[in-house]
């Protein structure tokens, strides 16, 4: 089976957050006071051109998460063939080499990092991956793997970039929360 395109993501979050809006109980609430505003400023929006624009919104939001991302479906031979026809084991690149397979050991060359952010956040690994590269402004080429919880995270990384997005992100806010960003070996994060 092949794994959704990030177009095929951004579709089905899309449509979800329709479906989300669509059944959004409007009964009462502190929105009704804005009401009178908000009316006076559509007046003259028309219906179709309102649901273009949320559409526009909402679905460039989500293909920018995903825009960069690489096709997970394309498969390649990491055996690369010499001229005499034969092969040789050889990752595609150091990355590939340190990144397939490995799991959290602390001896991998990466500094493990903890943050308090998780899937409860509303964070897919691309959507989190996307954020954190946002708010540090690294390249993702110093990310190794991530592992989400709930309502927290692992992040590897080169010990060299580790400290530079701990400063970029530890003590912000997220939706009203302080994040907390520490390196999970010094006792900040234990993985259980």
């Amino acid at each position: 089976m092949d794994i959704p395109t990030g177009k095929d993501v951004c579709r089905k979050q899309f449509f979800h957050f329709i479906d989300k809006m669509l059944s959004a109980d409007i009964s009462n609430g502190e929105y009704e006071t804005y009401l009178p505003t908000l009316k006076e400023k559509f007046a003259e929006v028309d219906k179709e051109e309102i649901l273009q624009r949320v559409a526009a919104l909402e679905f460039d939001r989500f293909l920018k998460y995903y825009e960069n991302a690489a096709d997970l479906n394309i498969r390649t031979d990491d055996r690369k063939s010499d001229r005499r026809g034969e092969r040789s084991e050889r990752p595609s690149s150091p990355r590939d080499r340190d990144t397939k397979g490995r799991q959290f050991s602390g001896g991998s060359g990466y500094q493990r990092l903890f943050v308090n952010l998780g899937t409860k956040d509303g964070f897919y690994k691309a959507s989190f991956l996307q954020f954190i590269l946002d708010m540090s402004d690294l390249k993702k080429e110093v990310l190794g793997r991530i592992d989400m919880k709930e309502m927290t995270s692992w992040i590897e990384i080169e010990p060299s970039a580790g400290s530079k997005m701990i400063k970029a992100i530890d003590g912000k806010n997220y939706r009203g929360r302080k994040i907390r960003m520490n390196d999970a070996e010094s006792g900040g994060g234990r993985r259980k």
